[in-house]
């Protein structure tokens, strides 16, 4: 077993949080209504969104494993790559702890604007334009055409 010694155990850990999540979902969703008779009931996506998460993790980690045991050097993990992910993660977190506050326009605003700026690496004017037209596009088609309530914040829209 010394190609387990050489494999990079990120990629495995990754999936088995991922599965984790994956059967909290199915557990959640396993209880709602599958079917209604209108159609799909509440627990139809997110069943089907827990199996997927679960299948698709155990296959990157089969492949993972595959890989490692047809070539012993594992090449060394991109960190750089990693830390992209991860400040795109965090802005994601700021965003959502800001929606409430500032609402879902100016929250999906600045988050858009973050990313482009930071993980994409384009100018200011750039990141405000996709970010402007995106956050309206998302307003046009969630509040107007779907009437879905998002968090207005303190301008009420």
């Amino acid at each position: 077993m010394s190609w387990w010694k050489s494999a990079d155990k990120s990629e495995l850990a990754c999936s088995a949080i991922l599965v984790a999540l994956g059967v909290s979902i199915l557990a959640d969703a396993w209880d709602w209504p599958y079917l209604t008779k209108d159609g799909p009931g509440p627990g139809f996506f997110p069943l089907w969104i827990g199996i997927s998460i679960i299948g698709l993790s155990v296959a990157v980690a089969a492949l993972h494993l595959y890989d490692v045991v047809r070539r012993s050097p594992v090449e060394r993990p991109n960190w750089r790559g990693s830390a992209r992910v991860l400040t795109g993660w965090a802005g994601l977190a700021v965003s959502i702890a800001l929606m409430k506050p500032a609402g879902f326009i100016l929250s999906f605003l600045l988050l858009v604007v973050f990313l482009v700026m930071v993980i994409f690496q384009r100018s200011f004017l750039a990141a405000l334009t996709v970010g402007a037209g995106t956050s309206i596009g998302f307003w046009v088609v969630f509040v107007k055409l779907l009437q879905v309530q998002l968090p207005a914040g303190p301008w009420g829209f």
